[in-house]
């Protein structure tokens, strides 16, 4: 993991930035912290460190969120990403660190693109519809430890409020965060160790996401959108940039 004061701090500061984030947005624990923390470490023990704070810091939020949240439509995204997730899991064990490192960045910057175009929907989509994107939801969340992407871009789309999207997030990332341990303690990538770099991250990322919950509470839909589609490219060009240095060394 880290080995060096400086390299600690730099990390540390990640993690805040991630839980600032997911305590805005409700969602960018996986978003933030995966492709800033590939910098240092390889992408998979990254997926286990931030999947660990994502069950823990959801539980901040969990009272307010379960009765908020449109349960309809997390239980067909649920559906779909644990159909799903075993393959995602399956293939983070046999491509490279920079291939991973691209999709990443590819994916991220394609959920920020979608929502720069402001599409959004008028009705919500019949249930396939909502199983394919958990489905899609589910082979992210094991590939990367990231099932935000196509969900993020359907609640801010969709014709709800942003109180209930933002729960709606919470809620089913805490659930997809679950399922996507599942399979990696199977493959044998579950170490003790990245149990250790979670606890000692959690106070981090529980400041941020404080901070973060505050700020959403003394915001508007604008700055809403507006922040969670700046995390998202940032995240995306970071990303983006380390597996480019990669593939040309």
């Amino acid at each position: 993991m880290f080995t060096l004061p400086v390299d600690i701090a730099v990390g540390l500061a990640m993690l805040f930035l991630a839980g600032l984030a997911r305590g805005f947005a409700g969602f960018g624990m996986g978003i933030v912290a995966i492709p800033l923390l590939s910098l240092m470490m390889p992408p998979t023990d990254a997926v286990v460190i931030v999947l660990l704070l994502q069950v823990f810091v959801s539980l901040l939020n969990f009272n307010t969120s379960v009765k908020l949240c449109h349960w309809p439509l997390v239980n067909r995204l649920t559906i779909g990403s644990i159909v799903a997730t075993p393959f995602g899991s399956w293939a983070l064990l046999y491509f490279s660190a920079n291939v991973l490192r691209f999709c990443i960045a590819v994916i991220v910057l394609a959920t920020a693109v979608t929502l720069v175009a402001g599409y959004r929907l008028k009705v919500i989509p019949a249930g396939w519809r909502v199983l394919g994107l958990g489905l899609a939801s589910g082979v992210l969340n094991g590939l990367a430890g990231m099932s935000g992407p196509p969900v993020v871009a359907f609640f801010l789309a969709a014709p709800v409020s942003v109180a209930v999207a933002r729960a709606s997030m919470i809620m089913f990332f805490l659930i997809s965060s679950i399922l996507a341990l599942i399979p990696l303690a199977i493959f044998g990538k579950f170490h003790l160790w990245g149990v250790a770099g979670a606890v000692a991250g959690l106070p981090v990322v529980l400041l941020g996401s404080v901070v973060g919950t505050k700020l959403y509470l003394s915001s508007h839909e604008g700055h809403f959108r507006f922040i969670s589609i700046g995390l998202l490219v940032l995240a995306a060009v970071l990303a983006g940039l380390r597996a480019f240095g990669g593939f040309v060394v």
